[in-house]
Order: structure tokens, then C-alpha cells, then sequence
């Protein structure tokens, strides 16, 4: 099976640096020709099924790449879900809440912001939809998502080594190619667009 994980294209949370998962906002001109030009990339590639998350920004993305495919939203491959620290940057995170980020500091697997949620708990919810995967009998599947759960899928391919998160880059508009052949997972390759 090949699956092709495609992070959402640009939006203005991104150009501010932000922190948003939870937070809802459309793609801009950027984000739009990102998307297209991973339509161009796998317009010869018939997908049998089109995960996305419960975000505007993966569907406006996985319509342009797949059109006429049938998305099916799945809210375990939601971003993880940053609670206040919610569209604002880091610098403003610190001004803020300078408590709770000495706290992610020390513990960021651990800590989870005010009203958001953990990474390791974040994590649980990506493996389990990968773990899911395993089930699916399908040859070509595309799933629309975010830096994020992409990053954390990289950890859990990689022996579950959380650690791995920061050993990577998802940028909008990436391609990162994962195949399943004798119930096993591997990375392919990964496409900057």
C-alpha cells in the first residue's frame, strides 16, 4: 500500500508563526498554488480513498489535489490541539503564559497547554489512525493533514521514538510517501513542493 501524506497548503497562521490546530483558517494564494502543485505531482495516481482532518485547510487542499475523490474526515489526524496558546506565536506564548511555557520547556511530551491537549496524548490519537491503516486493503490512499500529525507519523514508523519529532520538517505543501509491504511501514521519500 502507498500512502501519501500531504501537508495542508499555506495559511496566514502560518506566515505569523503561529500555533493552531484547533483554530480555523482557509489557505492563502500560497497555500492554493502549493496544492496544485501536488495535484500536478500525483495527478497519475488513482486514489482509492482520501483521508482528511476535520480542518477547512486539509479539504480546500485535498479538493484541488483529488477532486473528484471521496474525502473521508477523520479527527485523529487533527493537528494537536494547542488550548490558549492558540494563534499566537511563541514570543507572545512567553509574555503570556511564562509559567505554562517553563513548563512545556521542561516536560514538552507531557505538558499540555490550558484547555489544549499533549503531545503523548496527541501522539496516541496519530497511532492509532496509523495503526488503523494497516486494516485498509487498498493500494493508493491520500491523506491531508498537518506538520504535525506528519511529524509524528515519522516517530511512530521510527520504533515509536517520540524524540524523532524534532528530526524532521513538514512543510506546507510536502509529499511524503509511506508504504506498508509485509505489515511493515517505511518511508519512501519525502517531496518539497
Amino acid at each position: 500500500m502507498n500512502i501519501y501524506f500531504v501537508r495542508h497548503g499555506q495559511t496566514e497562521e502560518n506566515v505569523k508563526h503561529t500555533y493552531f490546530g484547533a483554530l480555523e483558517c482557509d489557505l492563502n494564494d500560497a497555500g492554493i498554488e502549493q496544492a496544485k502543485s501536488c495535484g500536478e505531482i500525483l495527478k497519475d495516481i488513482r486514489f482509492s480513498r482520501v483521508y482528511i482532518s476535520e480542518r477547512n485547510r486539509t479539504l480546500q487542499t485535498a479538493k484541488i489535489i483529488a477532486p473528484h475523490g471521496e474525502v473521508i474526515k477523520d479527527s485523529r489526524i487533527n493537528e494537536r490541539d494547542f488550548g490558549v496558546f492558540e494563534g499566537k506565536s511563541y514570543e507572545e506564548i512567553k509574555v503570556l503564559y511564562p509559567e505554562e511555557c517553563k513548563s512545556w520547556q521542561e516536560d514538552w511530551k507531557e505538558f499540555s497547554p490550558p484547555t489544549g491537549e499533549s503531545y503523548v496524548k496527541f501522539y496516541e490519537r496519530v497511532k492509532a489512525f496509523i495503526e488503523h491503516l494497516k486494516t485498509v486493503d487498498e493500494e493508493n490512499i491520500l491523506v491531508v493533514t498537518h506538520g504535525g500529525v506528519i511529524r509524528t507519523a515519522y516517530c511512530y514508523i521510527l520504533d515509536e521514538n517520540l524524540d524523532f519529532y524534532w528530526r524532521f520538517a513538514s512543510k506546507n505543501g510536502d509529499i511524503s510517501v509511506i508504504k506498508y509491504e509485509e505489515n511493515f511501514f517505511y518511508i519512501d521519500s519525502i517531496i518539497h513542493v
